[in-house]
Order: structure tokens, then C-alpha cells, then sequence
């Protein structure tokens, strides 16, 4: 609680007793129990002297009686009396021309308001005044300081209280229950009991326990109701009434909101006198039972009894009543309006306050007691605000400054904001509420840094800072310590990161206590110790659920390109303590009560709040950097499993804050995992190496760890790559060694190891680091990798080879010179199978370079590699001769021809060659070894040796030619052959096969000749009948189609004939093209289109029609156009008597009519030699006359009669009005023909 009100006796000792009082402006007016009236100018307080009263004027005879009630109408300038059971109305300035409302006898209840009205849908200023009196409520209305009207409505039960909700509704009590009147209909409306339990059922909730500042003088809630909320034994609490000592009230509050209270529970309702469930959620318990209400813009004043509480308070529990009668006696209790909870008691010593009231607008607050008259004066704002705060109240604070009218509204939100912050601190340190703290925090917009820095200094670091002095006076005692035992940090087994290290890390040795802690708090209990770890591990739990919201913010800013964010950053004020700010704060404090009337306020100065909150623009990537440091922090502490999923992916975590703090608790695998993360591949490298070769197991122990990492690193680590696989190939050599010599059991306890996949052979290691599908490893420079794979052994450069061979599909010549140097070394160490491998290679192998193998190899020994290289270098003879006679084995010169047979098809006949001549004169005695094998070792002479070898190669010549017949041709064999040779079995089988293969050359040959004469016959028979077909083009032929003339240097197509026997059909090519549109789709022509113009020049352009569209229209042109051809007909007739001349036609191609029939598209070339006459001129002339003459007396009715008659005909073979109309002029052509022939 604070100090929010002064209580100063303003009146004391009266010799009158005062019954009603009410103030405007600077006047005083106390009604008496003789009926005089008391009018006393008041003179505002100063900080330095009390508000003093000065009698202005006495009216004795004011009333008759008692003067029960007073009220002002100031906008009317009406004084309102309320005595002997009359209301009469004053003037309010002359207080004389007293006019009684007749109306109004035996009044005891009354009832201002003054607002504007929209009853009429216009705004008004209305004031109303309201007078119970005889079951029967008197409403008198004013607007604009005129009267209006009065109207009354008939009541039910006696009124006891009664106060306006709006200018249209008043809001009543009776005894039992609250009610509503709309003005002016007169419509009455139940509201709800007026019980104490139907006041909690209402509100929706249990009245709740003290809490706050209301802890300590509040009572404990009374027992419920044992039905539940809104049930009917609720209501039948209600329905039967409350004790007949019982007083209910109304009264008004501020936000044009009522307080309907019954004994010492009360609720608000609006102006439409519904609950306030959102401002208001609970019910306001007061300590007991108000006599009178007052308000002021943040305080509920209530005046009570200094007597034994009673109601609900008086049925509470025998302790809370005893805890009660310990208080400090009490007569005026003040709460918070917004929160409810009580901020002040006063006792008025000199005697009981009777009424209690206000006055502009809140602003001033009296109470008035039999003979004595108090003012309660408000402390200033700012002194409130500072006693709040220092009592760790920061909701009251909110509320209070929220509420306040001496504070301006646009400083309120600062003010509140920095309340707010200061709340949230407290939360996090002083209440254990972090999650609440951090929801705070993270509304007000405060940057992450503003978190950290309330942790301690082994989460926060550098950013930890120890508490403010605002908060080391809020708290009775220093926030609980959350340090754990620095010791506890090695605890944890580096191999299990999720179950051990999340014990380890938490539990300490000693509790919840650091090195800085006090001597007694050191000495805690267990269970306290237990209760410490317990709010710790809440703690970094909760700031680590906020820092993981903040990095996914803080990520997504980043991939967005943002470089700032704006935060909400607390500045500290640094001149907030000097002598001017303190000389302005209590010149605010003097301005703020001297200046109520004047409209102006003092901007509020407090020390608890000296910093301010600014929106500033952070950088992403240091705060990123922060915050992923302090999670890493949080992580180390209570979820060591975690740290690998935070540094495996992209972090921003501080290099060398994060280092530290991981050597300390002996992360080394997240260590690697940071450093791999922020491109220090050396620095986890030799990390790895350290600890590999530690004594202690661990999960970095030997080589292994080494090994896999490498195979982390890109391809632009090469260089990284070489210097630091150096270790695991020497470290595996000696170990494969000594586990050769020594028993399993006895090699693993030199070695330290419990297996030995820690390390790895080096097989292995050339497997995982070089021969591997990744794309790193595919791109390293092969002969760099095999230049130092050759270091160790030729194993692993055969190894890494064949994987680069095999799966990388390496053709590369270099590569294969370093394989086949590779085998020829394990040949020199005499590995065994390393020939046979080396010669297998030398076969498959098709890019080495068989000069630097001819180099490499020895002079005196491995002749079959020597003869494979000289193979590739088509020294066949040289090869085969090597075989015979350096190595001795005939099986495998053959072998070699096999081989080669492909590419050299006479290197048989080379070995024959070779077996059939004497040997060279250096090779003799090389041949001894073999010709002894087979025919004993008694040949010693050359003579014996010479027909030893004789013998011997005339064996391998039949068995070569019996063999291999088909490769060795005849006439190339036998003039090789000896002449002393006899004729054996495998030589009469050789010629055999010969004169066979022969034969079959023969008869292959005839066949494929006569197949060829008949091909060259059917093609020759396809060609004369394709030029066997033709048409003739005449002058006279006509398209079936357009029935015109088929004229020189036109397209046409050649439609193939349909019957058997008939000729093919001839159409010009663009009629053949609009039946093709208008029938179903057909396959794309294969064949072109004519090059000409046809004889009108449009049958090509003309579009399709269909049978009926458009028919009549094209009647006329058509006929027109037909006159004109009949002419040029007639002409050409009359001219030419003769045979009609040769046409050649040409060939343009082919297409698919749509019934399946292939068109031949033509143009046709002609001449005419005759010449025109006078005679055929006249007939020309006679012609296009008969055909005019056509049109107009035959064509029209004759045509409209065929289409009436054969329309269906006419449609289904295509033909339309037009071209009957052309028929009939040629007709009319030839009838002119014939007369110009006569």
C-alpha cells in the first residue's frame, strides 16, 4: 500500500449538526439538521499550507427541517434541497426564489445527471433530476439551462438508491434487488438481486483472495454457495432478501460507469447497466460495509464504521476476525478502481464520517462527519507512482498511470511502457515467473541482449549486469543466486551428450550457490537446495525456449537479406540525478497541486524510471552472434545434447567465447563441430589429433574420429587433406604389425583400445578418404593422390587405382602408367599373385604407355610383360619370338595370337613363321630347359638340341594348323612348310577345312549375285509401271467438281478411280482441297500444288461453301461470270474445227484422298496454232448473247425449280445453283457452235 490520500479537518467542532453537503466551483454548502444552509468559500491547498474555508454567508431559515440532501444543476443554475419529504428548487447564485415541487411530497430519494441526450437524434445538454416519492419515481428535464418537462412513472417497491447509467436510464435499488427505468417510456427492467451471493453469481466468479497490497487487510473470501454459479439456490439467496440493517448503493464512477454495491460487495455496470466483465472480471470486496461512495479518476473512497466489521466480513473465519480487530482502526478505505485491491486506510480520529462526495469532476474528495468537514488531498501523481514502484506494485503502478488525468495522455504510454519493463525484470529475478518475464520482454520489443543480461554471468557474460538500484529497494532481499559448482562442469561423460550431461551439468555439490554467495546461504538445507536447482533448471529452460524463438527470428531476417531489426533498447539517463532535474521534479510536484483548474500539467519526473525506451535498429548479425553464444551457454548447462544440432548446422556463434567454454566442459566433439561450422578445419583437426591420442577412452580416442572428419572437408582442402591423413596411415602400419605377431587379447591392451575401429587399417583409411562416391573426393587430383599413397605401400595406390578404374570410369594414361608401376613394385617385393594381376592388367588396359613400361622393365626376366608391351606396339614378330624362345612356351605365343588376331590378322602366320626357321644363334641355349622336359636330359650336343627343336616345333605347326584353319591362309602356309615335312594327320585336316571354306565362298558368292539380278529385275519392273501411267489433259475437260475448264498452267490432282474399269478423275487441285476441308480430316498431303493460274483466276481463291449457305447470293456472279466463259468458249469452238492439239502433262506429286485413294497432282501444258476469223468472232458474239439470254429466261426458274425438286439430290453430289446455271449456258455454247459451223 501507499500513500494516495491526505485526510485534513477543514471544520472542526461545527455547533450544528451537518445532514447533507455539496461543493461547485469554490463553494461549500453544508445543509444542517435546523434547516440552515452554511455557504463557505474554499481556498485551494498549497504545498505549504492547508486548504482553508472562510463563512461566506448563513441561511437560517432555509428549510423547516432537516436538510436531507443537497444537490447543484449548474448548467441550469439550480440549487436542488431535498427537505422535510419536499424538493424545492433555488436559485444557485441568489439561493432565494425557492419554488417547491408539489409533486415531490414525501420524497427521501433523489437523483442528478447532467449529459448530452440523443433521444430526439439531436445533441442536446440535458440535465435530469429524479425524486422517489410515494411509490412513484418524478423526473424533471432541463435542456440548454432551460426546463423542459417532467413525466412520472409508477414504482413497484420502495426505492432506496437510485442514480442515472445514462440520460435515458436509471439505474434503482430496493431493498431486495437492483432495477433499471428507460426514460421516458417508463419500461422497467429486473437487473439482479441485491444479495451478497447473487452479486458474486452474477459477476461470473468466486470473490478472490487477497493478493497484493490488499494481502494484509483484506479478509478471506466467504464460503461459496454450495449450488453453482447462476443455479436457483443463487437466486433464492437473493429472493429472500437482505437483513433490514442491510445498505445498498449506487454510485457513480468514472468511464461513465455505476458501482451498485450491497454491503460490502459490490459490481460495475456501463451505461447500458450491463456488467463490466472485461475491466471488471471479479467482484470489488471492500472490508465493510460502505455507508457512502466517492471516486476520483484512479480510487474507489468508501467511508465505513471504525466498529467490529460485519456482513461477509463478519462471517469470515475466527482467525481472519482476530487478524482484522489486530489492524489499525479504520473509517475510510480507498482502492484501486482498475485492479480492485486496496491502497489506503484512514481513520478521521475527531468522529465517524457520515457522507462522502466530490467535486469537479473527481478532483476533490470530502467527507463529511456530524460536526467536523474533511478535505482529502491526493498526493502528487509522481510520488505515487515512486511509492508503487518501490513496493514492487507494478500493476498498480500501470493502473495508476493508465487512470490518472493529471498525466498527459501521450505521456501515459511511455510511462507505462517503462513500467512495464521494470515488471518484467521483476518477474525474471525477484518472482521466478520467466515465462511470464520473457512474454513481457518480448511484447515490449526488447532485444534479446535485454534478457541475457538478467542471467547470470556464466549464461549472460559480459552482458551480465547486477541488479538496478530501483530493484535492489523493490525487493526485501537479493534475487536467489543461480549459480551451480563450477566443478559440476566435468562431471558429464563426453560420450553420452543426451542423458549424463543433463544431470551433470544442473546438479551441483554444494546447491544452487556460487563463489560470491553469502556465508548463510551457503549453509542451506537440502531440501532448499533442491528447491534452488529446481527454479534453475526453470530458468534455462524458459530463456532457452526464448532464445530459440529469437535465433528462428533472427535466422529468417538474415535469409530474408535484412541487415537491421528494430528493436525496443532501454538507455540509462545519466543526468537524471543532477541538481537541475532534481530542482524540475519538485517544481512538478508544486505545479501539480497548484494546478487543477488551470488545464495545464507537469510532465512526470521519477527516479525509478530515470532511462528511456527508444526503437533502434540492431544489426542482424551481432545479435544473431549473441544470441547463438548464450544459447550455446544455456545448452552447456542443461541440455548438452542439443549443442550438437546447433553447431552442425550455420551458427553465429562467438569463435572464442564458445571455445572456451567447451575446453572447460570438455565438449571436444562439439569443439570439432564448431570449428567445422566456422571454416577452422586445421584448428578441429588438431583438435581431433590431440585427443586421439590421449590416454583416457573417449569418443575421439585413435584415429577413427580423424579419419571421418576428413571426409567432411570440400575439395578446396586438399592440401588439408594430405598433411593430416599422414597420421592415421603411420599410426595403422606399426598396429597392423604388431597385431601380425601378437595375440588378439594381448594387441588390444597394448593399444589402449577396447576396438579397433578406432584404428583403422589403412585400406580403410585410403577407402573413406580417397576412394569414396563423394564429389569432393571425386575431384581431388588423382596423381597428387597417387604420388602420395606411394609414400606407404603400393597396395594402397593399387587400391585407390582400381576404385578410380572402376567406378570413375578414368581412362587417364597416366593413371595407368602409376597402376602398372604400382604391380611392377609388389612384383620386385615378391607378393605372390602380383604377375598374374600386373599381366591381366597390361591385357584390359588400353591407355598405359608401353615404352615406359618396356623401360621399367628388366633386361633379363619377366619376357611375358615385355612381349605384352610389345604387342601394343605391333612388334608382333619380336613378341612371338620372346615367347618361343626367351620364355619357351609355344602355348603361350598362341595364346598371344589368339589374343591379337583382331588387330594383326597375319600374326598367325608370323608364329609359323617363326616355328618353321631356325632359331637365332643367342637364343639356343635358352631353348635347352624345354627340349629337355620333353625329350630327356641326355641331348646335350647342338646336333641333338637342333633336332630336339625340329621335332618339337614340326609338333606345334600341325597342332597350330589343325587348330586355327580358319586364320591361316593356304596360300601363305604351305610354302612355309618344310620340304622333309611329313604329311601328317593335322595337316591333311588343315587343308580339309580349307578347301571347305572355299567351297563356301563359291556358293556364297552365286547366291548373293542372283539375289541382286532379281532385285535389279523387280525395280525395273516398278519403274516401267509407274511411267505407264498417265492422263490426258484436253482443252475440253472439265473439273467434276467446279465444272470449268481445266486450262493450261493449272494444278489439278488425279483421283484414282473408285470402280473397277473406270478411269481416274481429274479436279483442279483447290476443289480437291475443299472437298478434303469439308468431309472428315484427312493425312497430311504428301505431294505440292500447281504453279499456274487457273482460267477465270479465281477457282483457286474461292472459298468453300457449304450446299446451303450462301446459295442465292453467288446466283448472280456465277451466271455473270458463265456468260463470259460461254463467249471465250464459243470463240475458242468457232476457231478451232481441227482435232485438239497434244498436251503434256507434268507430274507435281502425290497426295491421300480421304477415302484412302492416292491423287496425282499434274499441270498440264498446251497449245493452239489456229487463228480467230470473222466468222467465229460473230459466233462468239452470238454465244455470249444465248448464253445471257440463258440466264434470264431459263436459268432462275428452271434452277429454282431443281432445287425445290432435288435439293436432296443436289446436296448429297455436291452440286449448287451455280453450276446448274453454268450447265445450261454451255448448252447454250454449243447450240452457238453448231451455227457458226452451218
Amino acid at each position: 500500500m501507499h500513500d494516495a490520500f491526505a485526510a485534513r479537518a477543514i471544520l472542526r467542532q461545527l455547533p450544528v449538526r451537518i445532514e447533507s453537503a455539496v461543493a461547485y466551483g469554490d463553494r461549500l454548502l453544508l445543509g444542517t439538521a435546523t434547516g440552515a444552509l452554511l455557504v463557505y468559500q474554499v481556498a485551494d491547498a498549497a504545498r505549504d499550507r492547508p486548504p482553508a474555508v472562510t463563512l461566506v454567508e448563513t441561511k437560517r431559515a432555509f428549510a423547516r427541517r432537516a436538510v436531507e440532501q443537497l444537490g447543484v444543476i449548474k448548467e441550469a443554475g439550480v440549487l436542488v434541497c431535498l427537505a422535510d419529504g419536499l424538493v424545492t428548487l433555488y436559485d444557485l447564485h441568489t439561493l432565494s426564489s425557492a419554488t417547491p415541487l408539489a409533486n415531490t411530497k414525501g420524497a427521501h430519494v433523489m437523483a442528478l445527471h447532467t449529459g448530452v441526450d440523443h433521444t430526439d437524434g439531436i445533441p442536446t445538454l440535458s440535465s435530469k433530476l429524479a425524486v422517489y416519492a410515494k411509490r412513484r419515481v418524478v423526473v424533471l428535464e432541463w435542456r440548454d439551462s432551460e426546463f423542459y418537462k417532467s413525466f412520472e412513472h409508477p414504482a413497484a417497491d420502495r426505492i432506496v438508491a437510485m442514480h442515472f447509467a445514462a440520460p435515458g436510464l436509471l439505474v434503482l435499488a430496493t431493498a431486495r434487488e437492483f432495477l433499471t427505468l428507460q426514460l421516458p417510456r417508463g419500461q422497467w427492467d429486473d437487473l439482479f438481486p441485491a444479495d451478497s451471493a447473487s452479486l458474486r453469481t452474477v459477476v461470473g466468479a468466486m470473490p478472490p483472495a487477497a493478493h497484493g497490497p490488499d494481502a494484509a487487510h483484506s479478509p478471506p473470501p466467504a464460503a461459496a454457495p454450495a449450488s453453482s454459479a447462476g443455479s436457483w439456490g443463487s437466486w433464492a439467496l437473493g429472493l429472500a432478501g437482505s437483513a433490514p440493517d442491510a445498505k445498498t448503493t449506487i454510485a457513480r464512477m468514472p468511464a461513465e460507469k455505476l458501482l451498485l454495491c450491497h454491503k460490502d460487495i459490490g459490481v460495475f455496470v456501463n451505461s447500458a447497466a450491463k456488467l463490466c466483465r472485461t475491466d471488471h472480471a471479479e467482484p470489488i470486496l471492500f472490508s465493510r460495509a460502505p455507508l457512502g461512495i466517492t471516486y476520483t479518476s484512479s480510487y474507489v473512497v468508501a467511508i465505513s464504521s471504525s466498529a467490529a466489521p460485519n456482513g461477509s466480513a463478519a462471517a469470515a473465519t475466527a482467525a481472519a476476525t482476530a487478524a482484522a480487530a489486530a489492524a489499525a482502526p479504520f473509517n475510510v478505505e480507498i482502492r484501486n478502481i482498475g485492479t480492485q485491491a486496496l491502497v489506503q486506510t484512514l481513520c478521521l480520529a475527531e468522529e465517524e464520517p457520515t457522507h462522502v462526495f466530490n467535486a469537479s469532476g473527481g478532483k476533490q474528495v470530502w467527507a463529511i462527519g456530524p460536526h467536523t468537514v474533511w478535505r482529502l488531498v491526493p498526493a502528487p501523481i509522481q510520488q505515487q507512482v515512486e511509492d508503487v514502484l518501490g513496493a514492487a506494485q507494478y500493476d498498480e503502478a500501470i493502473s495508476l498511470v493508465a487512470q490518472s488525468d493529471n498525466i498527459l495522455e501521450s505521456e501515459k504510454e511511455e510511462l507505462t511502457a517503462k513500467i512495464r519493463w521494470l515488471r518484467a525484470r521483476w518477474l525474471f529475478r525477484d518472482q521466478a515467473r520467466y515465462e511470464d518475464a520473457l512474454a513481457e520482454f518480448s511484447d515490449l520489443g526488447a532485444p534479446p541482449t535485454e534478457v541475457i543480461a538478467l542471467c547470470p554471468e556464466r549464461i549472460a557474460g559480459e552482458l551480465a549486469e547486477p541488479p538496478s538500484d530501483a530493484e535492489s529497494a523493490a525487493g526485501d532481499q537479493d534475487p536467489p543466486s543461480l549459480e551451480t559448482d563450477p566443478d559440476a562442469k566435468d562431471g558429464p561423460d563426453t560420450k553420452d551428450d543426451a542423458a549424463d550431461t543433463k544431470e551433470g551439468a544442473a546438479d551441483t555439490k554444494e546447491g544452487a550457490v556460487g563463489p560470491g554467495t553469502p556465508a548463510p546461504e551457503r549453509r542451506k538445507q537440502p531440501a532448499q537446495q533442491d528447491a534452488d536447482r529446481a527454479a534453475w533448471k526453470d530458468a534455462l529452460y524458459a530463456v532457452m525456449r526464448y532464445l530459440t524463438e529469437q535465433r528462428r527470428w533472427l535466422q529468417q531476417a538474415l535469409g530474408d537479406g535484412r541487415r537491421e531489426l528494430e528493436y525496443t533498447v532501454r538507455l540509462l539517463d545519466a543526468e537524471s540525478d543532477t541538481d537541475n532535474d532534481r530542482a524540475a521534479h519538485q517544481r512538478g510536484e508544486e505545479e501539480e497541486e497548484d494546478g487543477d483548474d488551470d488545464g495545464s500539467l507537469p510532465r512526470v519526473r521519477l527516479k525509478r524510471l530515470a532511462f528511456s525506451l527508444e526503437r533502434m535498429a540492431v544489426p542482424v548479425a551481432a545479435m544473431a552472434r549473441v544470441v547463438d553464444t548464450t544459447l550455446l551457454r544455456v545448452y552447456l548447462e542443461c541440455s548438452p545434447g542439443l549443442l550438437g544440432p546447433l553447431l552442425r548446422v550455420k551458427n553465429y556463434c562467438d569463435v572464442e567465447q564458445s571455445e572456451g567454454l567447451l575446453l572447460e566442459y570438455r565438449r571436444y566433439t562439439e569443439l570439432v563441430d564448431l570449428y567445422h561450422g566456422k571454416g577452422l578445419y586445421r584448428n578441429a583437426l588438431q583438435q581431433l589429433q590431440i585427443q586421439g591420442r590421449a590416454v583416457d577412452t573417449g569418443p575421439l580416442r585413435g584415429t577413427y574420429a580423424t579419419v571421418r572428419y576428413l571426409t567432411r572437408l570440400p575439395e578446396d582442402q586438399f592440401e588439408l587433406v594430405l598433411e593430416y591423413v599422414r597420421w592415421p596411415l603411420e599410426a595403422a602400419a606399426p598396429r597392423q604389425r604388431q597385431q601380425r605377431q601378437q595375440p588378439p587379447s594381448s594387441a588390444r591392451s597394448e593399444s589402449g583400445s577396447d576396438s579397433d575401429e578406432d584404428w583403422p587399417a589403412p585400406e580403410t583409411v585410403v577407402s573413406m578418404v580417397f576412394a569414396d562416391d563423394r564429389p569432393a573426393a571425386e575431384a581431388f587430383p588423382r596423381v597428387r593422390v597417387v604420388q602420395f599413397l606411394r609414400q606407404y605401400s603400393p597396395e594402397l595406390v593399387i587400391q585407390y587405382l582400381a576404385y578410380v578404374f572402376g567406378t570413375w570410369h578414368d581412362e587417364a594414361g597416366v593413371l595407368h602408367d602409376e597402376m602398372v608401376a604400382a604391380y611392377l613394385d609388389l612384383v620386385g617385393d615378391a607378393a605372390p599373385g602380383a604377375r598374374q594381376k600386373l599381366q591381366q592388367f597390361l591385357r584390359a588396359s588400353r591407355t598405359y604407355s608401353p615404352e615406359r613400361l618396356l623401360a621399367r622393365l628388366p633386361d633379363d626376366s619377366l619376357f611375358e610383360e615385355r612381349a605384352l608391351a610389345l604387342g601394343r606396339l605391333g612388334r608382333h614378330g619380336h613378341a612371338l619370338g620372346l615367347l618361343v624362345f626367351s620364355v619357351g612356351s609355344i602355348s603361350l605365343a598362341e595364346q598371344y595370337c589368339v589374343e591379337n588376331v583382331a588387330q594383326c590378322p597375319g600374326v598367325f602366320v608370323r608364329l609359323l613363321k617363326i616355328l618353321v626357321a631356325p632359331p637365332p644363334p643367342d637364343v639356343v641355349d635358352n631353348e635347352i630347359g624345354a627340349i629337355r622336359a620333353d625329350d630327356g636330359p641326355g641331348l646335350a650336343d647342338a646336333a641333338g638340341l637342333e633336332r630336339a627343336r625340329a621335332k618339337l616345333h614340326r609338333q606345334w605347326v600341325g597342332n597350330l594348323l589343325s587348330a586355327h584353319p580358319q586364320r591361316i591362309p593356304v596360300a601363305e602356309a604351305l610354302p612355309l612348310l618344310p620340304e622333309d615335312m611329313a604329311f601328317s594327320h593335322d595337316i591333311l585336316t588343315y587343308l580339309r577345312s580349307q578347301l571347305c571354306a572355299l567351297d563356301q565362298d563359291l556358293r556364297t558368292g552365286n547366291v548373293v549375285r542372283n539375289l541382286g539380278t532379281a532385285e535389279d529385275l523387280q525395280a525395273r519392273r516398278q519403274l516401267a509401271q509407274q511411267q505407264s501411267r498417265f492422263v490426258v489433259v484436253t482443252e475440253t475437260r472439265t473439273c467434276p467438281r467446279c465444272l470449268k475448264r481445266i486450262g493450261s498452267g493449272t494444278a489439278f490432282a488425279v483421283i484414282p478411280a473408285e470402280a473397277k474399269g473406270a478411269g481416274p478423275t481429274v479436279v483442279h487441285y483447290s476443289c480437291f482441297q475443299r472437298s478434303r476441308s469439308a468431309e472428315t480430316p484427312a493425312p497430311a498431303l504428301e505431294a505440292g500444288h500447281g504453279g499456274g493460274d487457273d482460267d477465270d483466276g479465281s477457282s483457286s481463291d474461292t472459298p468453300t461453301d457449304s450446299p446451303t449457305a450462301g446459295r442465292w447470293d453467288m446466283l448472280t456472279d456465277t451466271v455473270t461470270i458463265s456468260a463470259v466463259a460461254l463467249a471465250v468458249a464459243g470463240t475458242a469452238f468457232a476457231a478451232a474445227p481441227a482435232p485438239a492439239p497434244t498436251h503434256f502433262v507434268r507430274d507435281l506429286g502425290s497426295e491421300h484422298h480421304p477415302d484412302g485413294r492416292t491423287v496425282t497432282v499434274t499441270t498440264t501444258i498446251h497449245k493452239s496454232g489456229a487463228a480467230a476469223n470473222s466468222v467465229s468472232l460473230a459466233a462468239a458474239a452470238l454465244a455470249g448473247a444465248i448464253g445471257f439470254a440463258s440466264y434470264i429466261s431459263v436459268s432462275l426458274p428452271f434452277a429454282a425449280r431443281l432445287a425445290r425438286g432435288l435439293g436432296p439430290d443436289l446436296n448429297k453430289e455436291a452440286i449448287t445453283i451455280p453450276r446448274v446455271t453454268i450447265a445450261l449456258a454451255i448448252v447454250a455454247g454449243c447450240a452457238a457452235y453448231a451455227l457458226s459451223a452451218v
